[in-house]
Parts: C-alpha cells; structure tokens; sequence
C-alpha cells in the first residue's frame, strides 16, 4: 500500500499541529493560573487570612482557565456566541440538577465575607465539635478532637446554629460545686477565692465569679467562674479541681458530690 505523502502533510498541517499547539496553550494556560492563583494566596493571605484568601485565589484560578479556554475556541476559528449560548442551555441544565451545590457555593461565600470563624478554631455545629481544619467554597472541613475529619456542607453551617469557643482570646470556665450541708458556706467560698488566687492560670480581672447558688436535694449549690486564656481552658479546669480537692481534704470540707459544666455565658 502506497502512502499518500502529501495528504499525510497536509492532514498533520490542518489537524494534528493546532491540536497540539492548542493542548500546549492549554497546558501554559493552566500553568498560568496556578502561579497566579499561589501568589495571590500568598499576597492575601496576610491580610485577610488563610481561608479568604484561598476562596479569592480558587475563583481567580477557575476565572483565569475560563478565560484561557474560550480565547482558545475563539483562536480555533469557532463562533464564540454560539459557544455560549450552548453554554448557557447546558449553565441552565446543570443548575437545575446541582442545586444544593449551588447553595454551598453561595453558603460559603457569605461564610467568607462574614468569618464567623477561621482556621484552627474551636467550633460546634450539627452535633459535631473539632477545630476547623479549612473552609473550602462548598463545604468545611474541621478535625475531631479523637481526630477524625468531619466534612459540614456550607448551607448547613449557614443555617444552623454555630457556636464559635475560640472566637474571643479569653473565655470563663464555670465549676458548679456541691458541698454538705454542715459546712460554713461563708469558709468555702473563702477557700475557693485563694485557690483561684494561687493558681497562675486564672485572670484577676476580668473578677473572678463565686456564687452561693442555694440549696440542693442533699448539698448546698456554689458556683465557682474565672476567667482564662482561651488555650488554657482545659488545663486550669483540671488544676483547679485538683487544688479545690486537695484544700478541701486539708479543711474537713465534705463535697457529697461534684458537677461540673462549662459554658460560654457571663451571668450565672
């Protein structure tokens, strides 16, 4: 079989080089958007934090490759407008069937502009509880403390109630102590007060809180709140629960039982 040598030549002149050349734009047009992408994460991050900026940088980057394809159909000799209006047929179409997507999308920039909460803070929603790993444009991503991923649509964060434990730099940790009847309310709050002076942990101001609640079943109700550096809330609540034990043991002060919450609240 005898090959045609210049049909070869022309077909690789009129198909196989644009094709190749237009994989190669797309190739330096992805390349492109990607560095772009980087440096304008890099350049925002600084001012606006890590998880706007890389809401900003994504849609910069998938504007960037739509940008570079539709000047490669364009270059290819194809009729842009009738490019678009197919685009716009199939826009309608996907959207219909991608609603809830949609919604996240829109969910997680508003959860962008507002930032009720940034990487790396404490964080309950849903019955879910972790620090937030990253904030992506359709959903969120925050890490268990039994480290687990835990992935929370947007729409959901945008709808139910979110509780932010890190938002503020200190935060107070409530103790609700239980003691018999026998002893001098009057004392016990004498022995909580220097406790919580002794302990390095517990801010003086703003004051620490020590209520006489009332009277229980079986015990008379204290409720003890100081005020602490939001990283050492887990700490100092087992340090003051140990120096509360041990200068009640050194008293005679008898604990029937002891309960114990903590919540985000300044009243009692």
């Amino acid at each position: 079989m005898k090959i045609d040598v210049t049909k070869v030549n022309a077909m690789l002149t009129d198909y196989a080089l644009p094709f190749l050349g237009i994989c190669a734009w797309l190739i330096f047009g992805l390349w492109v958007s990607s560095l772009l992408s980087r440096m304008l994460y890099k350049g925002l991050s600084r001012r606006l934090g890590a998880d706007t900026a890389r809401a900003i940088s994504k849609t910069a980057k998938l504007l960037l490759i739509l940008l570079f394809v539709f000047s490669l159909i364009r270059g290819a000799g194809v009729d842009i407008t009738a490019v678009l209006g197919a685009a716009g047929v199939v826009g309608v179409a996907i959207g219909f069937a991608s609603q809830t997507s949609l919604s996240n999308l829109i969910s997680g920039l508003f959860l962008v502009l507002e930032r009720p909460f940034k990487a790396g803070d404490w964080i309950e929603v849903d019955g879910s509880s972790g620090y937030v790993h990253s904030v992506e444009l359709l959903s969120t991503y925050i890490r268990t403390f039994d480290n687990r991923m835990v992935r929370i649509p947007n729409e959901m964060l945008a709808k139910s109630k979110l509780i932010n434990y890190t938002h503020y730099p200190i935060r107070r940790l409530d103790l609700n102590i239980a003691v018999a009847y026998k002893e001098d309310p009057g004392r016990v709050m004498q022995i909580f007060r220097e406790v919580v002076t002794a302990n390095p942990a517990c801010f003086n101001e703003p004051e620490p809180l020590i209520v006489f609640k009332g009277f229980g079943a079986s015990s008379m109700e204290f409720l003890l709140a100081v005020w602490l550096d939001r990283t050492e809330i887990m700490a100092a609540r087992t340090s003051l629960m140990k120096d509360i034990k041990e200068r009640f043991d050194q008293e005679g002060v008898d604990i029937p039982y002891v309960r114990m919450r903590m919540k985000e609240g300044v009243g009692v």
